[in-house]
């Protein structure tokens, strides 16, 4: 998996900011249609049919708010999660590093050359 630690760590971070952004419009959005439908008249009226879309009306803003308010979070915990992994991989990665050059360490210098391999044969190869 080829995956770029800081760009996991940025964008996670730039996640989780838009779910703090769209939790603050939900909640403007909530408070300003609570101070609309103050008053003893709701503001779509209360004859027959303001009753009808008063019944509509709340049914979907109540899971409006519901819903709203779980995407926000849910925003923000996949940006979190981001995060996370970008740390995870970058510990791995780190952790690979450290086994790798230790093992490369303790070996070096213990291959023999076969007699007649010359050094700069190695070398060409290597560097192709």
């Amino acid at each position: 998996m080829d995956s770029d630690p800081k760009v996991l760590k940025t964008e996670g971070f730039n996640m989780y900011t838009v779910g703090q952004d769209f939790s603050k419009a939900v909640t403007a959005l909530q408070n300003g249609l609570t101070a609309l439908e103050k008053g003893d008249t709701p503001p779509w009226g209360d004859d027959d049919i303001g009753e009808k879309f008063g019944v509509a009306y709340e049914g979907l803003r109540d899971g409006m708010y519901q819903s709203m308010g779980s995407l926000a979070e849910r925003l923000a915990g996949m940006g979190v999660a981001f995060t996370k992994m970008g740390v995870a991989h970058e510990q791995n990665e780190a952790e690979q590093l450290d086994i790798w050059q230790k093992t490369t360490a303790e070996f070096d210098g213990q291959v023999k050359l076969p007699p007649g391999v010359s050094q700069t044969m190695v070398a060409k190869s290597q560097n192709t």
